[in-house]
């Protein structure tokens, strides 16, 4: 009973925030209600009922702002403004986090003073018993169960729209919740944290511009992490480093994200510029790896070669690539996006990355896929949005990189390590046995088909698809049919009533009810044509 009031009170709240921002504004400007101009006001009041509604609704928002196929190019802006900053925690609270999980002794003393406060945890500088210099990374007291609340809210949401709504089915609202919660669950376990991190720190080893935080073990729990300290500051447009080395940097972290996508399959999928530093010894540090992109092996291969083919403009092939990795249905247009593609594509080519909007094409590409009923994987999505905030810091290192060019660069390197994966000989019998074994059974098959033609019971079996707009339209026409005849009948009814004795405010009661009734029909038919 208390689990429910207390999901009926968030709920409340959830409705509140909402109705001071103006959902119905916000869902017709998006596309989900109605259709309507989408305005800077409107994505403004979108981003501040997420900053209210806390952690989770946040890390929602940072969500939805990868994904330009469902939301304006204004909010898809706005939400890159969230800010996941709230008031700091007592450091009380903190110092006892990291006495349970970590002893009396661990450190010899830790800063009072945040370094930074977001709605997950918070970090301090400390000193460690050893003598080195670490921050401490601690999650804050009472986010889980907060979060928890959140997700049961929104799940029960999201089944409801997903039951009514045909615009809920097309957008995948059931595994956008799904992506959110697998995202949440992930940055609060500082365990799997530091296992991002160190996985990462191997990733980009090869890349000596870059540097990633050892964890420092055994101070790793789920609720606190202990990174070695880096000092630096924010990649900003005035970084004074020399033309050559900002040109360097840029191309290495560029670089580093383009192999972390398309041949490990495994990326940082988070990193905005509070997450990139400048180091004092001029490198750039990573931070913050609560958000790892994975890949399964048949999607990083198929977006290796869609980069690949955006980075040589070869639209038929960015096309197929994209329907490939995509769920697509009987009301999709592959070949209307195919000329879409063709149309777009060669927008971005030769040009420097000082004059192309960050992650443009490939929000352009989503927004295409969409308009044609292709609904993209949000693999897709992340991977889009990761590589736009790379290009964006890159940008400030060396307005005239060109990232396109630079991922032609690396493709012989790609293609490469591709056939190497492939040729392992782990991987190449697996993959050899899994392409045989359908063609090993096919001559049984073909006699089990066979024999049941010479015994006559064969059966072929019809499933038709696609008839949920004929449904939609047959039974708006009988319920309008329907309508009509109970209006019909009233005014009948009611033409009898009037004539009869003692009875005619029953006539005229049926005379103003078939009249509303009418009415409201025409006004429906006019609004909403196809329903009613």
């Amino acid at each position: 009973m208390g689990a429910r009031l207390e999901r009926a009170r968030r709920a409340l709240t959830v409705g509140r925030v909402a109705r001071q921002t103006g959902l119905r504004r916000i869902l017709a400007e998006i596309g989900v209600a109605g259709r309507r101009e989408a305005t800077r006001e409107g994505a403004q009041a979108f981003r501040r009922g997420l900053e209210e509604l806390g952690t989770t609704f946040i890390k929602l928002g940072q969500l939805l702002s990868s994904r330009p196929d469902l939301l304006p190019d204004v909010y898809i802006e706005e939400l890159g403004h969230l800010v996941d900053s709230v008031p700091a925690v007592p450091f009380a609270e903190i110092e006892a986090v990291l006495r349970e999980d970590f002893g009396e002794d661990a450190f010899v003393s830790v800063d009072p003073e945040p370094l930074a406060t977001a709605s997950i945890a918070q970090t301090h500088r400390g000193l460690l018993a050893t003598g080195q210099e670490v921050v401490a990374k601690v999650r804050r007291p009472g986010v889980v169960e907060q979060v928890d609340l959140d997700l049961s809210v929104l799940r029960s949401t999201v089944r409801l729209m997903a039951r009514r709504s045909v615009a809920a089915q097309r957008i995948q609202l059931e595994e956008l919740a799904e992506e959110l919660e697998l995202h949440l669950r992930a940055e609060l376990d500082f365990v799997e944290e530091a296992h991002n991190t160190e996985l990462v720190r191997r990733l980009v080893e090869q890349f000596e511009g870059l540097v990633v935080p050892r964890v420092i073990r055994p101070y790793v729990t789920e609720r606190a992490l202990v990174l070695e300290l880096i000092s630096g500051r924010k990649v900003e447009a005035g970084h004074a480093l020399e033309p050559d080395r900002g040109a360097l940097l840029a191309r290495e972290f560029f670089r580093a994200y383009v192999f972390q996508v398309v041949v490990e399959g495994v990326y940082h999928a988070d990193p905005h510029h509070g997450n990139v530093l400048l180091t004092d010894d001029g490198r750039l540090a990573l931070l913050d790896f609560g958000l790892l992109g994975r890949l399964d092996e048949d999607t990083r291969a198929g977006i290796a070669l869609l980069l690949l083919a955006i980075a040589q403009n070869r639209a038929d092939d960015v096309a197929d690539l994209i329907v490939s990795l995509s769920l697509t249905s009987t009301r999709s247009d592959p070949a209307g996006f195919v000329q879409d593609v063709r149309r777009k594509l060669p927008r971005f080519h030769h040009r420097p990355l000082a004059s192309i909007e960050s992650g443009r094409a490939l929000a352009d590409l989503q927004r295409a896929a969409m308009r044609r009923d292709i609904a993209l994987p949000t693999s897709f999505a992340l991977v889009g949005k990761t590589l736009a905030q790379a290009d964006s810091i890159a940008r400030l290192l060396d307005p005239e990189l060109d990232p396109v060019a630079l991922i032609e660069e690396q493709s012989v390197e790609v293609m490469a390590r591709e056939v190497e994966r492939r040729l392992e000989p782990n991987r190449f019998a697996a993959y050899s046995s899994t392409q045989l074994a359908p063609l090993l059974r096919l001559p049984a098959r073909i006699g089990h088909v066979v024999s049941e033609l010479e015994r006559g019971t064969l059966t072929i079996g019809v499933q038709p698809t696609g008839l949920e707009e004929l449904e939609h339209n047959l039974r708006s026409i009988a319920n309008r049919i329907g309508a009509a005849m109970i209006v019909g009948a009233l005014l009948l009814a009611s033409s009898l009533l009037v004539r009869a004795d003692n009875v005619e405010w029953l006539g005229v009661a049926g005379f103003c009810l078939a009249g509303a009734l009418g009415l409201y029909m025409i006004w429906k038919i006019i609004r909403t044509p196809g329903e009613l």
